[in-house]
């Protein structure tokens, strides 16, 4: 059986769509909400999707995972804009072909489609982060 999250979200993985509150602008990604986490407005979420750049807010570099995970791994939150502009997203995403020493606060970072794992040999896409091109260290 194939996992209900990865299917549920599947759309906003593979294309960085997200929701934005129509009461208070709040951008969730990736999952669609009933209920908005910031206002507590039940209402109406127009689609929206995300710019595939986006600027690091925090990061962590994982050093001890299980055997299953490549360390050093580092994660990052990130502040993504809207194509449309508005507010943008906060999202969450590992980092890919970037020096874990070399990410900082405030730099930007480009979204990049990849095969994140496997699920009972299936394989799961989604963006991972890397520094644009041209800005490697």
């Amino acid at each position: 059986m194939y996992e209900p999250p990865f299917t549920r979200d599947r759309a906003a993985n593979e294309r960085l769509a997200a929701s934005e509150c129509d009461a208070c602008g709040w951008v969730s990604f990736p999952e669609s909400r009933e209920v908005c986490k910031r206002c507590g407005n039940v209402g109406e979420w127009t689609d929206t999707r995300l710019e595939e750049r986006g600027t690091v807010q925090s990061y962590v570099v994982q050093q001890r995972l299980p055997d299953e995970f490549e360390t050093p791994l580092p994660l990052a939150i990130m502040d993504v804009p809207q194509v449309s502009g508005g507010n943008p997203a906060r999202v969450y995403g590992l980092f890919t072909e970037t020096d874990p020493e070399h990410i900082e606060i405030g730099m930007e970072a480009e979204a990049d489609f990849r095969r994140v794992f496997d699920v009972d040999g299936l394989p799961i896409h989604s963006f991972k982060f890397k520094r644009p091109r041209g800005d490697r260290l």
